[in-house]
């Protein structure tokens, strides 16, 4: 029997073993790591504008203000499965968004992907702590599903289990004292199967399948629908036109949060009869390439995963970058292209 390593604790283990018998660490799971695939911080004690070492703990400057870059402003992880990007754009002061996914692989289970990505809403507080934890503890709920074994209906099953998951840890982080402003976020999460991909969604976070032919160009269409005003609105028969131009059409009219009332996600499953990409992404990039084929437009059909993630990201840099950017693609099927 082939002997390897245990990731967590480096510890021997055997081929065909599902957990280390040293920490119990799962053997069929690769993950991002709680509080997201940090890069590395672009400041060393000191202030980047004016040089003081009087840094706050939530992140600026005492002395000019300016707000410090850290691991969060650029995040970035490929699992073989499934890659991701987050940046923070180029006018926030911090990246909101979070993203977190894992793969299972192993001899007696199909590889599946799960994906999670939460986008905080800015105006709520602590946004980004909303938006991290409801992807951390969703993800876990699904990669949990997944190991214990699941087909499609008991995927939507999961994903529903998961947002609820999620609503309840990001209303923890509600003040009572400080009322209009709990943390809050939007979710949209895959679970991706050799034959299936399961959506969930709360939000206006987005979901799109990016079908890939061989040899043929790439199409793509939105899986998800915005739960916004303007999208209710169009859905009840008003024409796009006019509801695009209601007052706040674009306000979120459902939500992860202490203040969201009783929200429960929508769920579909999809069956692709080819290859292609399920992408997961926030508003910070289809608000620049809201049209679903011009975001196959923009990516070479021979563009490695994370070669197309990192060249979406830079596009919506390159129009604005006004808001945080997180991009998310699983290729179908799932395949390990890790070589561990």
């Amino acid at each position: 029997m082939a002997v390897t390593t245990c990731p967590k604790c480096d510890e021997p283990v055997g081929a065909q073993d599902r957990f280390c018998e040293s920490c119990g660490q799962s053997l069929l799971v690769r993950r991002t790591p709680a509080g997201g695939p940090l890069g590395e911080a672009a400041t060393s004690g000191k202030c980047v504008a004016c040089g003081s070492a009087n840094l706050g703990a939530e992140g600026f400057c005492e002395d000019c203000g300016r707000a410090q870059p850290t691991g969060r402003d650029r995040m970035e992880s490929d699992l073989g499965m499934v890659v991701g990007v987050s940046d923070k754009g180029r006018r926030r002061a911090r990246n909101e968004d979070s993203m977190a996914y894992g793969t299972v692989l192993g001899a007696q289970a199909p590889p599946t992907v799960v994906a999670v990505v939460c986008d905080g809403v800015a105006t709520s507080d602590r946004a980004d702590n909303a938006s991290q934890l409801a992807v951390d503890e969703a993800s876990t709920v699904l990669l949990d599903a997944v190991l214990e074994g699941l087909d499609g209906t008991d995927a939507e099953r999961a994903t529903k289990a998961a947002v609820a998951r999620a609503i309840e840890v990001v209303a923890e982080l509600a003040d009572p004292a400080v009322p209009g402003t709990a943390p809050s976020c939007t979710f949209v999460s895959a679970v991706v199967t050799p034959t299936d991909a399961t959506i969930g969604w709360v939000g206006d976070s987005r979901v799109y399948w990016i079908a890939a032919p061989e040899g043929g160009a790439l199409s793509s269409r939105q899986l998800t629908v915005d739960d916004t005003v303007a999208a209710e609105l169009m859905a009840e028969g008003m024409p796009e036109e006019e509801a695009m131009a209601v007052h706040q059409a674009h306000a979120l009219s459902k939500w992860i949060g202490a203040d969201a009332g009783e929200i429960e996600a929508r769920v579909v499953t999809i069956q692709p009869n080819g290859p292609g990409h399920v992408l997961l992404c926030s508003d910070g990039l289809w608000n620049y390439l809201p049209d679903a084929q011009a975001l196959a437009d923009a990516v070479s059909p021979d563009a490695t995963p994370m070669a197309a993630a990192t060249e979406l990201t830079r596009l919506a840099l390159e129009l604005g970058g006004h808001d945080n950017i997180t991009t998310v693609l699983v290729p179908f099927p799932p395949v390990d292209r890790s070589g561990s």
